[in-house]
């Protein structure tokens, strides 16, 4: 369920991005669906379970939002 949880955060985070760049009133209602569903899902979760999905989201962020954290600036290639 964990991984369930995780990938639905993943997936909330890239709707944001887009129903707010977009604005569009169907993306909202349909990001406002997965929240709920999200909040549902990670309630349920034991605290270490929780504890793992903030991790793996935290580190996922990075790399979406572009900074990998390695300090290069150019995440996507192969860093040393």
């Amino acid at each position: 369920m964990r991984r369930e949880a995780f990938e639905l955060k993943k997936e909330i985070t890239i709707m944001e991005d887009f129903a707010e760049a977009e604005e569009m009133q169907g993306e909202i209602e349909e990001l406002e669906k997965a929240r709920n569903d999200y909040d549902e899902i990670y309630n349920k979760l034991s605290d270490e379970d929780k504890a793992w999905v903030n991790e793996q989201f935290f580190k996922w962020i990075e790399l979406y939002s572009g900074n990998c954290g390695a300090g290069c600036g150019s995440c996507g290639s192969a860093c040393a």
